[in-house]
């Protein structure tokens, strides 16, 4: 499943988020995101300290556990299960297809 996941930087941690990012050794990049979860893209609004971010995964507990390693600095008001124009358009046919 894609999911799209709505970060926002708690204000007094912004700063520090923000360090922390920037700072990310290759290390910490590859092992950001746990077994079961593939980062495709993420957007940030920088002065802001917001941004989203589309992952994929099958996986409730990793999704969960990505989320939480960031938990400290930032919350995420939005995760919800995405799809795109093919599977959407499938989708749709199949459920015009049942009424």
């Amino acid at each position: 499943m894609i999911f799209y996941v709505e970060y926002q930087c708690d204000r007094d941690k912004q700063s520090e988020a923000q360090t922390f990012f920037a700072n990310m050794t290759e290390e910490q990049i590859v092992g950001e995101t746990p077994n079961g979860l593939r980062l495709i893209c993420r957007y940030h609004d920088l002065p802001n300290g917001s941004g989203f971010a589309v992952v994929e995964t099958n996986s409730q507990d990793a999704i969960t556990a990505w989320a939480l390693t960031w938990s400290g600095l930032c919350t995420f008001p939005v995760i919800k299960p995405v799809v795109d124009d093919d599977t959407g358009r499938k989708m749709i046919k199949e459920m015009l297809q049942n009424q």
